[in-house]
């Protein structure tokens, strides 16, 4: 158990260090700005961009309107960030998001000068404040669409699986299968010293030789709650159920003549061979532009073994 808390720890150290490193981008893009090297700030923040770091937008914008010089180098990165601002604007209402929009097709960041788009994001802060003022002056916060997601997902000892859930503001679910296609059925038990589990019919008894399973068949459903702790990245805990067998094919010895009967399939029932128990899931997903994303870390399983995981899919 020491050995599965020390891996636990350093799980969780890794998504704490990945949290903090996406802000390394902006203190050294700071650091350029005092210097006013506005060529090597760029550099800095333009990596936050691919998180849409919104403080890294903001400060490429101030860039682009105090050094008129930089403006052919930033079209690609300045691109990118109306993008995201779109992005936040409609499908989180940001109004900070939008008001840097109207910005941007007034100047022509990014984009091409457009007084149409100037107008619509204009109306869009004014519904807003419109729809988050209630009766009696409460202020009710916009509401953020859920986006749903689906991927590909593995483990160690479950190598095909399927991940599916939904992502808020801050809060998400998920639920997970995962197997390793392996459904060998069996017609016995054997027990923690050899035997066959109520022993086998006609008087024989099992030729036990192998040390490893001719067939493992595993088995992990889990579900939990993601939580957001980063512009890009999750964090999620979950629980669930996990089943795995180690099958062998045994060959039955006649007690009375000492010759064999053929063989049979039989589940070892040791305690760290077949389990079925509970799973507890820990992971941290990576979201990679508008759909893609990936994730990695770990199932215990039955508090006996760990399995590591992996996964990919799309947001939708």
């Amino acid at each position: 158990m020491n050995r599965i808390m020390i891996m636990f720890v350093l799980l969780l150290t890794t998504f704490y260090v990945v949290a903090q490193r996406q802000t390394k981008y902006n203190q050294k893009g700071d650091e350029a700005m005092k210097r006013l090297d506005y060529s090597d700030a760029k550099i800095w923040y333009e990596e936050g961009v691919s998180n849409c770091d919104p403080y890294s937008i903001n400060q490429l914008t101030s860039i682009w309107l105090a050094d008129e010089s930089m403006h052919i180098s930033m079209r690609n990165v300045m691109s990118r960030c109306l993008d995201c601002l779109t992005n936040r604007a409609t499908d989180f209402k940001d109004s900070t998001s939008m008001h840097k929009l109207i910005l941007y097709y007034t100047e022509g960041i990014g984009t091409y000068k457009n007084e149409a788009k100037v107008d619509f994001w204009k109306s869009q802060i004014e519904l807003l404040q419109n729809v988050s003022v209630g009766n009696g002056g409460d202020i009710k916060p916009p509401k953020v669409k859920m986006k749903f997601f689906a991927g590909y997902s593995a483990s160690y000892y479950a190598p095909y699986g399927l991940t599916v859930g939904g992502v808020g503001r801050t809060i998400g679910w998920y639920l997970r299968f995962r197997t390793n296609l392996s459904f060998q059925d069996f017609s016995e038990t054997v027990n923690n010293d050899g035997t066959i589990e109520g022993g086998l019919p006609g008087g024989s008894l099992p030729k036990w030789t192998k040390q490893d399973p001719d067939k493992i068949n595993t088995l992990m459903a889990t579900g939990g709650l993601m939580v957001k702790i980063a512009p890009s990245l999750f964090v999620s805990v979950g629980a669930g159920y996990c089943k795995r067998e180690a099958i062998y094919r045994v060959e039955k010895i006649s007690l009375d003549e000492g010759r064999s009967e053929g063989f049979i399939w039989a589940k070892f029932n040791g305690k760290k061979s077949s389990f079925d128990g509970v799973a507890l899931d820990l992971d941290g997903t990576f979201r990679m532009g508008k759909m893609l994303y990936g994730s990695l870390g770990c199932s215990l399983l039955n508090f006996e073994s760990i399995s590591a995981n992996a996964g990919i899919g799309v947001f939708f």
